[in-house]
């Protein structure tokens, strides 16, 4: 097991919490239209270059939920590069949210299941009734490139309370997405990394439709968490990607740490093994192709140490992602307003059930555990994330996860990238987010504090598998209020500032500032970088 394969556990661990029916729930508001008196959806008919779509019209929101965007990638046309729809005449009725991707989706009591279909391209849009120019923001799912979907989250409310038009989408998971042999390499030159080209066709779609749903095609976000985050992080070092968003919020997604992306040379290595586990030659990509898609996503990954790790990361070296983001982002290229943060405790909801839960981790189990984290960083960890620091030695592995891969690197990339452009960032540091109930609290990990994924239901003021704004406090419907509008500030200006909002400094070289976002506290965090070692242990 290496680094690499550890991050990305942490960050699959959120998918492992769902989608579940929270992210199916309405919208939660203060401005919301309660659901027992609400009036009935009025038809939202839009006629864009890409086809005539009706969706609904309820509350302030028009939305057209499985909006395809590509032709479906099955057949010769797996593990290949998404090819546009042609335009098409006839109308369709857009009110149901289409297939989530192929994955699996663990269920309590039961062998794993299979969720979604290959046809699964689809987007969703939301944007408020009289929505014109709107600024665009598109949604990046996370889920470890292994689960989720578009439509798990619900984009209405920041749609109708910001006035933005608000997009999410699906792209190619697992196997289906990522997988790379040398026999899958596309005549573009792409190994792996569909998923990626997938999304970029649906920023390609957003640029040419947006602007008949009311949205401003010249001026288009992309925000994700998580696995979405460094799906952003990713096309923001992609040529394919130069030109088809405008700015970029990066939440809890950085693509730069060591060991975060694969090669090329490792990715074919991990192909090969995976294409044995299935019974095929690596070489034989008719083989592959005839794989039924469910057996595809069953079996296990060789890169998948324990349950939850990333089967299948993105890759750099091919056409896709030529050279590896960091080297790229430090040179400036494809440069965009960059917001980007982490929240205060992200580990916490992996290091929980590394063990037993039941207890805490041993001294053996622990001191293993900082060698995989940490590397060649181990001594100097030790000294700095133990018991005596941090309460418990779960406690200590979940503090040091969060600094060295997804604080520092973050960091980094902050200042690396706010020498070009300017660059907003924050640390969500709510101490008891809402969080699901499944969510328990373990021996070694009593709180999970601001734990990898809270911050999304602040950020959507909608359920989602990590919580529901109806649990909020006062306090933190307050905070999930800024937050929206900071995001949406920035969506619109590429500056989060605005009239009756803490001042949000931006980061730069000399300053580098971060806004600590906790109910009832928006204030900088002192010194962020000392606090989480990112000059001493995990100095770059």
């Amino acid at each position: 097991m290496n680094r690499a394969v550890t991050l990305l556990a942490a960050l699959s661990l959120s998918a492992s919490l769902g989608p579940s029916a929270l992210a199916q729930s309405a919208p939660v508001s203060t401005s919301a239209t309660p659901a027992s008196t609400a009036a009935p959806a009025a038809p939202a008919r839009v006629q864009a270059p890409a086809g005539t779509f009706v969706g609904q019209d309820r509350a302030g929101v028009r939305s057209w939920l499985g909006i395809p965007y590509a032709q479906p990638p099955v057949g010769d046309a797996r593990w290949q590069p998404p090819r546009a729809l042609p335009a098409s005449q006839a109308e369709r009725t857009t009110t149901q949210p289409g297939a989530a991707c192929v994955q699996t989706l663990s269920v309590p009591g039961m062998d794993k299941q299979v969720r979604g279909a290959e046809d699964c391209l689809f987007l969703n849009v939301y944007a408020p009734t009289n929505a014109q120019k709107a600024p665009v923001m598109v949604w990046i799912h996370g889920g470890s490139f292994q689960m989720g979907a578009g439509s798990d989250y619900d984009l209405s409310v920041l749609a109708r309370e910001q006035g933005v038009v608000a997009v999410s989408l699906n792209y190619r998971l697992g196997a289906l997405g990522f997988l790379a042999t040398p026999a899958l390499d596309t005549a573009q030159g792409t190994a792996g990394n569909l998923g990626l080209l997938d999304q970029q066709l649906a920023l390609k779609w957003v640029r040419d439709n947006i602007a008949a749903f009311g949205g401003d095609a010249q001026n288009v976000t992309v925000f994700g968490e998580s696995a979405g985050g460094m799906s952003i992080c990713a096309q923001l070092a992609s040529p394919g990607a130069a030109g088809l968003f405008d700015k970029a919020i990066i939440q809890s997604g950085p693509c730069t740490a060591p060991g975060i992306m694969q090669s090329r040379a490792e990715a074919y290595n991990l192909g090969s093994r995976f294409a044995a586990a299935v019974g095929c030659d690596p070489a034989d990509a008719a083989c592959l192709r005839a794989v039924p898609a469910d057996k595809l996503v069953l079996t296990r990954s060789p890169n998948a140490a324990f349950p939850g790790a990333v089967p299948f990361p993105p890759v750099y070296g091919d056409s896709t992602v030529p050279r590896a983001p960091a080297e790229v982002l430090r040179q400036g290229q494809n440069a965009v307003p960059l917001l980007i943060g982490t929240n205060l405790n992200e580990g916490t909801l992996f290091a929980a059930f590394v063990g037993d839960p039941r207890r805490d981790l041993n001294a053996a189990e622990f001191l293993g555990l900082n060698a995989v984290l940490n590397g060649p960083n181990a001594p100097r960890a030790l000294l700095a994330y133990n018991s005596r620091t941090s309460g418990t030695r779960t406690q200590a592995a979940a503090a040091s996860a969060t600094d060295s891969l997804f604080a520092c690197p973050s960091s980094n990339l902050a200042r690396d990238i706010s020498r070009f452009t300017p660059v907003y960032s924050y640390e969500f540091r709510d101490p008891n987010p809402p969080r699901p109930a499944q969510l328990r609290p373990t021996v070694g990990v009593p709180s999970f504090g601001a734990f990898h994924g809270s911050e999304i239901v602040s950020v959507t003021g909608t359920p989602s598998g990590l919580g529901n704004p109806s649990d909020f406090t006062p306090a933190q419907a307050e905070l999930s209020r800024t937050m929206q509008t900071y995001w949406a500030n920035f969506a619109r200006t590429g500056n989060p500032n605005g009239a009756g909002l803490p001042q949000w400094a931006a980061f730069t070289t000399e300053q580098p500032q971060v806004l600590g976002l906790a109910p009832g506290e928006v204030t900088p965090v002192q010194d962020f970088r000392a606090e989480h070692h990112c000059d001493t242990i995990w100095r770059p």
